[in-house]
Order: structure tokens, then sequence, then C-alpha cells
């Protein structure tokens, strides 16, 4: 995982069974996004209801109701509904060492040339065409299996992860896509800026001070940024700021008592811009947002949505 500390939600982090189904409806998310993150799980996304825009590194994918997509791990990335409609996701996580034992034969073989391969970022599944349709039939049985947890539901299901896998290796479907070696070093940027952001919120942090943690100017900073995350990344820090404040509320963390105390605890020194910027973001102010999540369910916060084994 990233720096970000979400291992209180995710419930794959089960050495034993490292595999995660989670439910994201996002009407219910965070800004109704899943915001730039990057972790050591593989991530199969199915787009059970709307259409979904999945920002990998720089590309934009629009995902329709029926297609999946699956993310090389530690790739960045973000995804949010593509319009107003609903949008909901039934997303897969998995660690590859739950397949492959590290320094086996088959790891060498099946595991590393997909692992090491630059270029593949991302795959798209759609029931258009018969690859497709091969490969979304794992991912429906997989959802299946982890739903209905019967015997030997495991089992199932890195059988079917190993079919996906080799799906992969046969077509070789990344390899008439070349990621740009600038869009490589972008990406690796902005994952330094957004680790340094992270650690350093509740300071006086300035766009000079992002940029020289990634040793470019502001306005090289700034264009890294939007060909990556499409936002700024003095915006990034106040989302992550806001995101920050939103989550101590829901933990009832002693910072967040009063609002004065909150907003100097995540690096606003001025209560009345830190309402503002709140309500900019979540559409309504801190004190709204309090009583709001009394009624909520606490994974409103969770990156993934609903573990299913919550539902």
């Amino acid at each position: 995982m990233a720096a970000e500390i979400f291992e209180d939600y995710f419930e794959h982090t089960n050495t034993d069974y490292p595999i995660g189904v989670y439910y994201i409806d996002f009407s219910g998310m965070f800004m109704e996004r899943v915001r730039p993150q990057w972790h050591d799980e593989m991530e199969i996304d199915l787009v059970r209801e709307g259409q979904a825009v999945f920002t990998v590194g720089e590309e934009e994918v629009l995902v329709p109701a029926g297609a999946a997509i699956w993310i090389n791990q530690n790739r960045l990335h973000s995804i949010r509904p593509a319009n107003t409609e609903k949008c909901v996701i039934l997303s897969t996580l998995f660690h590859p060492s739950y397949l492959f034992e590290d320094g086996s034969f088959l790891s060498a073989k099946y595991f590393s040339p997909l692992i090491m391969n630059t270029d593949f970022t991302h795959v798209v599944l759609d029931r258009s065409d018969a690859y497709g349709r091969r490969g979304l039939e794992c991912v429906d049985a997989i959802l299946d299996a982890n739903l209905k947890k019967e015997y030997g539901y495991e089992l199932e299901t890195k059988g079917m992860l190993c079919r996906l896998w080799l799906q992969l290796l046969e077509k070789d479907a990344f390899a008439q896509r070349q990621v740009a070696v600038r869009a490589l070093l972008d990406e690796e940027r902005v994952k330094n800026a957004i680790l340094f952001i992270q650690e350093r919120y509740r300071d006086a942090i300035t766009l000079d001070h992002i940029a020289e943690s990634i040793h470019v100017s502001k306005s090289e900073c700034c264009r890294c940024f939007k060909r990556t995350t499409k936002e700024a990344p003095f915006d990034h820090l106040l989302i992550y700021r806001v995101f920050e404040s939103a989550r101590r509320m829901q933990r009832a963390d002693a910072s967040a008592d009063s609002i004065q105390t909150l907003s100097r605890a995540v690096g606003f020194h001025n209560a009345s811009y830190y309402n503002k910027i709140f309500k900019k973001y979540m559409g309504c102010t801190p004190t709204q947002y309090r009583e709001i999540i009394k009624k909520s369910h606490r994974d409103a916060l969770n990156p993934y949505g609903i573990s299913l084994a919550r539902l």
C-alpha cells in the first residue's frame, strides 16, 4: 500500500486469503469518486451500473456497465462516474503472492513477465468480443464465489484468477500499448508528491514545497499533476486536508471536538477558510457533515467502498 492508512478498512489484509471484494456506490463515496492512489494489490473493477471513467497514469478510460478493467499493481489511478447517473462498481483486490510463491518456477515464468512490463498499466474486458466475454466469465465467477462463500470458494477464486492471468499472457493484451518514458516519470513524481502531501499536510506547505519535494519547478510540478491526476497539486493538498478532517470526524478523534481545533489539526489555520473549502468539496459545512455521519455507514471514506463481507 501507499503511505495512506486504510488498513482498518481492508478485508484483504488477511495474509491467508489476501483477497477483498468491495461494493462501490459513488453516491456514498467521499466527493463521489475514488481519489488518486496506488497499492501492491492487483485490481479488477466490474462496472455494475452506469459508466465509470478510470484515469490510469495519463490515460482516461470509459468503462460501461457490464465491462471490467484490470489495473496493474502500483499504478497510479483514480475513478469517477462518467455522468450524474447512478454508478456502482464491484471491485476485487488481490495480492499476486496468493497465486505465485516468491522465487518459484511459476513466478519466474508467469508472474515476472506481466509485472515487469512497464507497458502493462491496464486491460479492459468488454462483452462485445470473445476475449472480453471469456475474461468476464472469470470475473463474474470470482464475485459470485466471494459473495456466497460456499465451501471451497477460496480455491475457486484462485483458479479463476489463474485463468485470467493466463488469458492476459496469452493475448499479450498490453504489448501494443507503449507507455511513454515521460508518462512513467510523471507518475513517479506525482506519487512522491502525494506521499509528501500526506506526510506534511498539517504544515503550512505551499506549491514551492511540493515542487521542491520532487526536484522540479513549480510549473513542471503543475503540468505533471494535470497530466496524471487531472487536478492541480495545491487542489490535491486541499482535498486531502478536507478528507483527513472528514475522517477524523468519522472516527470521533479528539482533534474533531471543535471546528477551530479540527481546522488547525489538518493544516487550515483559518476556520472560516476551512469552512469555505470544506463546503466547496463536500457540499455542506463541517458542522452539517458531523450530523450526516451520525446516520451514515462507517465505510463512507473507504477508498474501496464497502466490503461484501459486511453487506
